[in-house]
């Protein structure tokens, strides 16, 4: 009775106080000719409790020595936007954004590279992003003429994407922060979508944060790392 005890007191505590507060990379190798040898970090669903993890963060971003960054937002919850942008606008990388469902757009509106709804063309390719609320791809997409890499906060958005974007980046799923044998209990997508590489053109990052329980099992918080070639 005791083992059992002592074993139900260690799991809730490594579920609600040690995993959250690790962080992990976690690297995946993608196709992409036009920038073949680049690096980008894939990074989101941060939901910043403290500036400590912020400083946390961006010290493992800049690690990657990475040549682009790409957010996929829910960027806080208790710490001021406005020090939350300073902080992701400082990474060793240019930066792109888009928005979260916890994200108010009020917050953000003065941020470079925000992307909801529009593109950028950057070293002969096009970085695009859709908002959360009202995506449209059209719109994002409009005139772009170079290889697309769109940032979606959902990945639901998978089946509305037309072929010519050669990369989605999402997050929102925070692989559902609970899993077993490689499966999350709940997540918040219809397709039941958890983290990874779907289809060979949608990449989900694990996120770094927690929401609505703060717990994690078997899925530690992540930066995600793409390595082009």
């Amino acid at each position: 009775m005791r083992e059992i005890l002592l074993i139900s007191i260690l799991t809730i505590g490594w579920i609600f106080a040690v995993e959250p507060n690790m962080l992990c990379t976690k690297t995946y190798g993608i196709e992409f000719k036009e920038l073949a040898g680049k690096k980008a970090v894939l990074a989101g669903d941060f939901h910043f409790m403290s500036k400590h993890r912020v400083e946390r963060v961006i010290k493992k971003i800049n690690e990657q020595h990475a040549d682009f960054v790409f957010y996929t937002g829910d960027y806080t919850e208790k710490v001021p936007a406005d020090y939350v942008i300073e902080k992701l606008l400082s990474v060793n990388a240019p930066a792109c954004f888009v928005l979260g469902n916890h994200d108010m757009p009020e917050d953000y509106k003065s941020l470079p590279n925000l992307l909801n709804n529009r593109h950028i063309e950057k070293d002969g390719i096009t970085i695009a992003g859709v908002d959360y609320y009202n995506p449209d791809i059209e719109k994002a997409l409009s005139n772009a003429k170079n290889p697309v890499i769109l940032l979606s906060h959902n990945p639901d958005i998978l089946p509305k994407v037309p072929k010519r974007v050669r990369l989605i980046l999402s997050g929102h799923t925070h692989g559902g922060q609970v899993t077993l044998f490689g499966r999350p209990f709940v997540t918040p997508s219809k397709y039941g979508f958890g983290k990874g590489i779907i289809n060979n053109r949608l990449v989900i990052t694990g996120g770094t944060g927690t929401s609505v329980v703060p717990a994690r099992l078997f899925n530690p918080p992540e930066i995600t790392v793409i390595e082009f070639k």
